[in-house]
């Protein structure tokens, strides 16, 4: 009998627990006018899976607090893109999104090879812009790869299409910062 006025409050701070778990704003669909696109939840295991230097990830996430993240994959052949795909990536802390960061700076080259330039942006903190040099073949389609840091979050923009430039791509990532701010 004790015990009976205990269970309402167990009940509560359960729910209290649920809803402090860790939501990220997910990147709007509509975006990008033309494109089809898909969203995904990245849990550590989904982002660590997707990268060569696996173990290395994973220590950047575990040690930087990494709570949880959203994707939106945009798909399509418009004038400007064909592929882009942004990220919200969410830490305990800003040092753990700027953790986060100098990693993917420093990873970067393996999955989109060497760098044909790689500048600071002008967006949030810690950001940087990632040209990849590419193959150099009249095929060859422009990709850009932005990262930034706004507070616990850290962002990413990565665009390629047949008119993508830095001003295209800066473009998304500027409208990304303002819808998921």
């Amino acid at each position: 009998m004790r015990r009976w006025p205990l269970a309402p409050i167990a009940f509560l701070l359960v729910v209290q627990g649920m809803a402090a778990a860790t939501t990220v704003p997910t990147p709007p669909a509509e975006s990008l006018p033309g494109m089809q696109s898909r969203a995904r939840p990245l849990s550590s295991a989904v982002l660590v899976a997707e990268v060569v230097s696996h173990g290395s990830l994973r220590r950047v996430l575990d040690r930087g607090g990494y709570a949880a993240g959203s994707e939106r994959e945009y798909f399509g052949r418009t004038p400007v893109f064909n592929h882009v795909t942004e990220q919200v990536l969410r830490f305990d802390s800003a040092a753990g999104a700027s953790s986060y960061l100098r990693w993917l700076r420093a990873h970067a080259a393996e999955s989109l090879g060497a760098p044909r330039a790689v500048t600071s942006v002008a967006l949030g903190q810690d950001g940087f812009a990632y040209r990849p040099r590419g193959c150099g073949c009249h095929s060859e389609t422009p990709t850009y790869l932005l990262a930034w840091r706004r507070g616990h979050d850290a962002l990413t923009v990565l665009a390629s299409g047949p008119g993508a430039t830095p001003k295209t791509t800066a473009a998304i990532a500027r409208r990304l910062h303002r819808a998921t701010s």
